[in-house]
């Protein structure tokens, strides 16, 4: 059923004298409540987020009369101690991946909070890097793993050296209790879903876009750079790339994906790509697309998400969505189409970019397009 409606599932199973707390990215909150209301209107809820927000006696009155708290993680770094003074039944966490970098504030908040109850939901256990599994199973079962040195001596080393090695299978069967993973390849899964085809789109650079693209190329070897400036030189050639060239592409393939009436998300790592190109589409197409990115309020999100879920909207459409802000956590089974406009340099976080889309709920066949430009880097 998807880790969200497991996660309310069990809440609504257990019998609690004190609240759950349940820990998102601001981007989530929404949609948390969305989902209580739709799946368990019997618990009352209390979204902690705002200027209005409870704080001190007032959170605490707010929590008692709660059966669950939701809220950020940056709230609860800035609230902590308002959220610490609660006995919470549970804590759940949310794209836990959050907390992959166990010397941060958040994590180090969570670590804090001793509730009896621990989830920890997350796409990615281990599509990033075996490092990352301690910071979130310290959260769940603090000290099982070691201390992070015993645990990068004795695992994070040996795996990178043979991701088959003995330390690899003992890690899998020590996690393996406590891991309740499904993949879209499971045979029961796979049977509910469309199937999904990548499509490599080769994008031609616009003569201005080439001079431009060679001109960076040359400041950057006359200066004599330092290994550090690379990084800075990847991104002005990515948003070089990201031009005319790419632009004509997306609008011939939106001609022919509106033409059947299906409906495309666009999505980019730039918010200033995204809000070109929500300006460009509106001017080719003659209408509006939704534009999801960071700096919308919850309400206005939330508003983006309804209107290209509606029933009423044209069936063929596309939403923009800028990767760090709609990469994760939505359910965009109206898309046939998801399309990476620029490349981001982890697989894995494109791939949950793509799983808006292709996920359960989706019947149909899912088309990614990953535009690539010619005879660049």
């Amino acid at each position: 059923l998807g880790k969200t409606i497991q996660t309310i599932g069990w809440l609504l199973s257990r019998p609690a004298d004190a609240p759950a707390l349940v820990v998102a990215p601001l981007t989530l909150l929404s949609n948390w409540a969305h989902e209580f209301a739709k799946f368990a209107p019997s618990l009352r809820v209390y979204v902690h987020h705002g200027d209005l927000r409870h704080l001190a006696v007032g959170f605490r009155k707010a929590a008692a009369s709660a059966d669950v708290v939701v809220t950020s993680y940056n709230l609860l770094v800035k609230d902590y101690s308002s959220v610490s003074e609660v006995a919470w039944s549970a804590l759940v966490l949310d794209e836990a991946q959050a907390i992959k970098n166990p010397g941060t504030q958040v994590a180090k908040a969570v670590r804090a909070l001793t509730p009896p109850n621990r989830i920890a939901l997350t796409g990615t256990p281990i599509e990033n890097t075996v490092g990352d599994i301690w910071s979130i199973e310290e959260f769940l079962n603090p000290g099982f793993l070691g201390d992070r040195k015993h645990f990068e001596e004795n695992f994070v080393k040996p795996i990178a050296a043979d991701e088959r090695s003995a330390s690899a299978k003992r890690l899998k069967n020590a996690l393996e209790p406590f891991v309740l993973r499904r993949l879209k390849t499971d045979r029961e899964i796979a049977a509910e879903l469309g199937p999904k085809r990548e499509i490599k789109e080769y994008c031609a650079l616009a003569p201005e876009q080439r001079k431009e693209y060679e001109l960076a190329l040359e400041d950057f070897r006359m200066r004599e750079s330092r290994r550090g400036e690379v990084f800075a030189l990847i991104t002005r050639l990515k948003l070089i790339c990201d031009g005319a060239g790419k632009l004509e592409r997306l609008v011939e393939l939106l001609e022919a994906i509106f033409a059947v009436g299906e409906s495309a998300l666009v999505f980019t790592q730039y918010a200033k790509i995204g809000a070109w190109l929500q300006k460009e589409l509106a001017m080719r197409f003659g209408r509006r697309f939704p534009f999801l990115h960071g700096g919308l309020s919850a309400a206005a999100r939330e508003e983006q998400i309804r209107q290209f879920n509606s029933r009423a909207c044209v069936a063929g459409t596309a939403f923009v969505l800028s990767l760090k802000a709609g990469g994760f956590g939505l359910n965009l089974t109206k898309a046939t189409h998801v399309i990476h406009f620029d490349r981001w340099w982890n697989p894995a976080v494109e791939n949950q970019a793509t799983d808006r889309a292709h996920r359960i709920g989706q019947s149909r066949t899912v088309f990614v397009h990953q535009f690539i430009t010619a005879g660049t880097l």
